[in-house]
């Protein structure tokens, strides 16, 4: 039982400084304008050693985990329920690091890193994390973005001081709040959003950080990321409908769905017909057309890339994840993929289910919009090499392991409470 407790211990530091990592490790771009001069007229491209250092952070905090989980567990266990996720999590980490011990393609390197988590915790699973400080955790970067994206907005209105991806004189200015990312924080939005909404927060409170969330969204002027948390929502109500039969799913959906009617006739009728939308199209013929060359690569494609014995990846094909993954590694590594992230949206929709009205299932609403939300990107992003949410993915894939949780909601309690004085 103290192995145990000592084996969550660990667990649960390491998570809080992956978390940590994964939050605020970008933070240094937008002090030091340092991106990408290929899309910024005012910032540098990132030096080397803030591309790697990540990367030699995670090396050194994986290190020390496995040097506590082996004092603690010297032998390996593994569950035979998950062995074939096992298989291919070791699957998903090693063929590319073998393609890139060939090729030294960083692009390569990053798809598959942080899979070598994953088939950690299958050796040493963890059955819960401190999902108290976890939760402290998520909802101190809710509120620290939401402080840096009004600073930037206002830096900008009054000094004219631009992001990562602006352009002055020009309606092409995206805000990514502490990543200076647009896309990146457009994406973990869908963590974020649930994760308040299902909170213990106050009604009132839910509300204005929602509110400000939405308008950070707005701010990134990232379509994938308004798609992506479209259909996760869409999707994952549905899903959960199909799951548990419950009504108030079907009432989430016809609330969302109302909202978004108004949304779409406020932007047919006022945006639509704009100047200020057909620049903004016009601005994004550019990408447009960059989607559609990828899918020209797949013409070049011989069997040798659909089985996955390619020699020299290219990396980057297209900026369509699915693409990349696909002639990079072949079909068998995309089925791997796949498989993993649909198997994980299960877990967490019944996970959801059985813990309803338990303490902290916050994170797990929030973990499973966010895996719906990644998978869908991959259709139009390179989402599988985009730091940090490809180590968000990973951090997700393992709490939908986790044991049921304990504690219930303060107004569960209450109500609980109030029936029982009424009984008497």
């Amino acid at each position: 039982m103290q192995q145990n407790i000592s084996l969550e211990k660990s667990w649960s530091y390491f998570v809080l400084s992956i978390l940590f990592l994964s939050f605020y490790y970008l933070s240094y771009r937008y002090p030091l304008q340092m991106n990408s001069s290929d899309t910024s007229q005012t910032y540098s491209d990132t030096t080397f050693i803030f591309q790697f250092g990540k990367y030699v952070i995670f090396a050194g905090l994986l290190f020390i985990l496995i040097l506590f989980l082996l004092k603690l567990r010297p032998t390996v266990e593994i569950k035979k329920k998950t062995m074939l996720e096992l298989f291919i999590a070791l699957f998903l980490f090693v063929m590319p690091m073998a393609q890139f011990s060939l090729s030294l393609n960083d692009w390569v390197l990053q798809t598959g890193l942080f899979f070598i988590l994953l088939v950690l915790f299958y050796m040493f699973p963890f059955k819960r994390i401190d999902y108290k400080r976890v939760s402290r955790a998520i909802m101190i970067f809710v509120v620290i973005a939401i402080i840096v994206e009004i600073y930037q907005l206002a830096n900008f209105f009054i000094n004219g001081r631009l992001p990562a991806l602006g352009y002055a004189g020009t309606i092409s200015v995206r805000f990514g709040s502490i990543w200076d990312d647009p896309n990146a924080f457009a994406l973990v939005l869908p963590l974020l959003m649930p994760y308040i909404w299902k909170s213990e927060l106050r009604l009132s409170f839910k509300v204005i950080i929602q509110v400000a969330l939405a308008i950070t969204l707005a701010f990134t002027q990232s379509l994938t990321g308004i798609a992506a948390l479209i259909v996760a929502v869409v999707f994952g109500v549905f899903f959960m409908f199909f799951i548990d039969k419950r009504r108030s799913h079907i009432k989430t959906f016809l609330m969302f769905a109302v909202v978004l009617s108004i949304m779409f006739s406020g932007f047919k009728i006022y945006v639509q017909p704009s100047e200020f939308y057909e620049t903004y199209m016009a601005l994004k013929e550019g990408s447009i057309e960059g989607h559609k060359v990828g899918f020209l690569s797949l013409d070049d494609a011989d069997a040798a890339h659909f089985l996955g014995f390619n020699p020299q990846p290219h990396g980057k094909y297209a900026e369509t994840g699915y693409i990349n993954l696909l002639l990079n590694f072949g079909i068998f590594y995309t089925a791997g993929f796949l498989i993993l992230g649909l198997t994980t949206i299960w877990r967490l929709a019944v996970f959801i289910k059985n813990n309803r009205n338990k303490k902290y299932i916050e994170i797990f609403y929030g973990a499973f919009f966010f895996v719906i939300s990644f998978y869908v990107s991959l259709a139009n992003l390179p989402v599988e090499v985009i730091f940090p949410l490809n180590l968000l993915l990973v951090i997700c894939i393992m709490i939908s392991y986790a044991d049921p949780l304990t504690e219930e909601r303060e107004e569960k309690v209450k109500r609980k409470r109030k029936r029982y004085r009424l009984t008497w």
